[in-house]
């Protein structure tokens, strides 16, 4: 992963010459000076670099705020469900399948053979005896599942695509300075190996 920036080090950085026996600064060095010149002046590439991680920021910033609780707490839905399988009780069930049923009704639908208990119609204490039957956890395990499925992906769906706007439009800012060097570098290889003309 870092080939290309040792590459560009050792071949095109002309500031390390001195220290390389003069090798380096190959960019000014090419068959046919001028004709290869560089896409963007240095504080062009300066103030593209600004923006892209200023969006980045703001993208970030987005997502801390809105983004939900568990989302930002657990890596992924295995680290939560691990977390989580232990200490939930048939009321906090309850409470995540009343959001699952409220945001993916088709999803709730599939407990109701399965665990009719979660259905707030049935009382408290009827939910938690039929939990403790629940022997291998397998209830618990697709609550909490589809708990975090909703929450990372049916939740503040608007936020979601405005965060994904800002990465995107933020990493390809950071990208046009490395594509725009590496069109130069293609440039200059071309014409030296004779494959481009003037």
């Amino acid at each position: 992963m870092s080939a290309p920036f040792v590459g560009y080090m050792i071949l095109y950085h002309a500031q390390i010459e001195t220290y390389l026996g003069g090798l380096g600064g190959l960019l000014e060095q090419q068959v046919a000076p001028g004709l290869c010149a560089p896409w963007f002046e240095f504080s062009t590439r300066l103030n593209i670099v600004y923006i892209g991680l200023l969006l980045l920021g703001v993208g970030t910033i987005i997502y801390r705020v809105f983004a939900p609780a568990i989302v930002k707490r657990a890596i992924d839905i295995n680290e939560y469900v691990i977390e989580t399988l232990d200490n939930v009780s048939a009321r906090n069930l309850r409470s995540m399948y009343a959001t699952i049923a409220s945001r993916r009704p088709q999803v709730a639908s599939s407990f109701d053979q399965r665990a009719p208990w979660l259905n707030r119609d049935k009382s408290l204490k009827a939910a938690s005896d039929a939990l403790k039957k629940d022997d291998d956890n397998q209830i618990k395990i697709d609550v909490l599942r589809s708990f975090y499925n909703v929450q990372d992906r049916h939740t503040s769906r608007g936020m979601v695509y405005t965060v994904l706007a800002f990465y995107v439009a933020g990493f390809s800012l950071l990208s046009a300075p490395g594509v725009a060097f590496t069109g130069r570098v293609l440039c200059v290889v071309g014409h030296d190996l004779g494959l481009v003309g003037e």
